[in-house]
Formats: structure tokens, sequence, C-alpha cells
């Protein structure tokens, strides 16, 4: 019967053993996942920062874009205008090429 304790007693001490590392374990696993947590959030806390400051930088670029694009229109309307209106009116009439290899030229 002693012997029988005694493999009883080794038995309950591991066990005892396992479960004291495994509450280790979980301990931590948890101070891990906290960890992560608490620096995903400060990750997102600071890109959230950048994101409002970069989206400001983006409207104020596309305003500045915007503006140049006016002042170019305005400083050369008239010549585009100009060079267009040439273009359709400087009318060329011509034969055209499959008119003649059809045979209908005289």
């Amino acid at each position: 019967r002693v012997a029988i304790t005694a493999g009883e007693a080794k038995k309950k001490k591991k066990q005892k053993r396992l479960k004291e590392a495994k509450d280790e374990a979980k301990k931590e696993i948890l101070m891990f996942k906290n960890n992560q947590e608490a620096a995903f959030q400060e990750k997102m806390a600071k890109s959230a920062g950048f994101g409002d400051d970069y989206t400001a930088q983006i409207n104020k670029q596309a305003e500045v874009d915007a503006q140049n694009l006016d002042s170019c229109l305005e400083k050369n309307r008239e010549e585009v205008v100009n060079w267009l209106v040439g273009i359709v009116a400087d009318i060329k009439p011509e034969v055209h090429r499959n008119y003649a290899t059809c045979g209908f030229a005289a």
C-alpha cells in the first residue's frame, strides 16, 4: 500500500506542476495579448492623427493645383481658341484616295 501511495503522490505532484505551468502560461499569454493590444491601439491613434494631417495636406495641394490650372486656362484661352478655329476653318478640298482608285474618276 505504501508503494501505491508513493506513486499516487508522484502523480499528484506532477499534476500540480502541470497545472501551475498551465496557469503561468495563461498569464504570459494574457500579458502578451494585452501588450499587443496596447501597441495596436497606440499605432491606430498615431495613424488617425497622421491621416487627418495627410488629408489636409492633400486637400491643400489639390487647391493649389486647381488654381494653377485656372491661371493657365485664363492665360492660354485666346491662343487655344484661335488655334482650334484655324484648324476647323482651314478647309482644303481634296479628292479622297478611294474615289480615284474605284473608277469613279473620269
